[in-house]
């Protein structure tokens, strides 16, 4: 083999490459064309995003009641946040609601998904349904619910009296032991039919000649759907629990639209506390406190959760 010499001419001497080391990379702008296309998205991030948790950090460590001039209180806005009972009440709150939905959202969405996966007559109808609420607004759902509740004309009520159960009977809404409840059956109801498309897209995934083979082993319905379909559900399952926790904890429009917090602080949550403090008491500096231990509970939790389904095995069928 021989090799073809290259024949430098005063001319082409500047149009040579310059040598490098074996394996550099060359780096020059013309590899930074995407940086127009992308700074839109980025600056509406920022602007829309990332801007305001800067002021309200900022604002949070100031004395801010929209009136008189803004005073620096340094940490004292959230120390007065660690001891005040509300927002420990709050957070308790908050705790039952993320425990009650994620684990009813969790459950109910999965039995449905398989439901809805198998041979079932109507079963694009029975979908249509179930994902209904979920297009549908917080208020107009608040609205529909609080008259349902409604003690005197609403249809529970009515209908408890109809099948016999006249005793059982309550003010939903205005008692503190059912009020929390009653919030949570209805972000059930808006909420269950979103993870159930997650769970029916997860199930379209998994290779129906696993389940054929189990059942030629012997394997009944309930040991392929405990064997093979809930650990290649793993990845779905988290992103539902991921989702329906930060959820949980960021909760607002259905419970101030239901109950305004109340009756006697039962259904009270943090994001509900955080508004009251800012545009009840014109407290905005508290109440900027307030939100940045909820950002940073909420970004702690989500961590956790990743940090949880991110060490576990994928999902295999045993």
């Amino acid at each position: 083999m021989r090799t073809q010499a290259v024949k430098l001419s005063p001319g082409n001497v500047g149009n040579a490459p310059s040598p490098r080391a074996p394996g550099t990379r060359a780096w020059s702008l013309d590899g930074l064309g995407w940086v127009p296309w992308l700074a839109p998205a980025v600056l509406l991030l920022g602007v829309f995003s990332y801007l305001p948790i800067l002021v309200e950090a900022g604002l949070s460590l100031f004395a801010a009641d929209g009136f008189s001039p803004l005073r620096f209180v340094g940490l004292a806005n959230f120390r007065e946040a660690f001891t005040n009972a509300d927002l420990w009440t709050a957070l308790a709150n908050n705790g039952w609601y993320a425990l009650a939905t994620v684990t009813g959202k969790t459950c109910l969405s999965l039995l449905l998904a398989v439901l809805l996966h198998g041979p079932l007559r109507g079963r694009a109808l029975f979908r249509s349904l179930f994902f209904m609420p979920v297009v549908l607004s917080f208020v107009a759902i608040g609205v529909l619910w609080t008259l349902i509740f409604n003690y005197n004309y609403g249809a529970m009520n009515a209908t408890l009296a109809i099948v016999g159960l006249g005793d059982w009977r309550r003010d939903w809404l205005g008692t503190p032991e059912t009020a929390l409840p009653a919030v949570i059956a209805v972000d059930l109801w808006k909420w269950t039919g979103f993870h159930v498309v997650i769970y029916l897209a997860g199930l379209q995934s998994i290779p129906p000649e696993l389940h054929e083979a189990a059942a030629l082993d012997g394997a009944n319905a309930f040991q392929r759907f405990w064997r093979i379909t809930v650990p290649l559900l793993k990845p779905f399952t988290a992103v539902n629990v991921l989702l329906s926790s930060l959820g949980a904890f960021s909760v607002f429009d259905l419970i101030y639209v239901m109950t305004q917090g109340g009756p006697v602080k039962a259904t009270n949550v943090a994001m509900i506390e955080v508004y009251l403090q800012a545009f009840q008491f014109n407290q905005f500096g508290y109440a900027a406190a307030l939100s940045v231990i909820m950002l940073g509970l909420i970004a702690a939790l989500s961590g956790a959760l990743l940090w949880t389904f991110g060490r576990q095995p994928s999902g295999r069928a045993a």
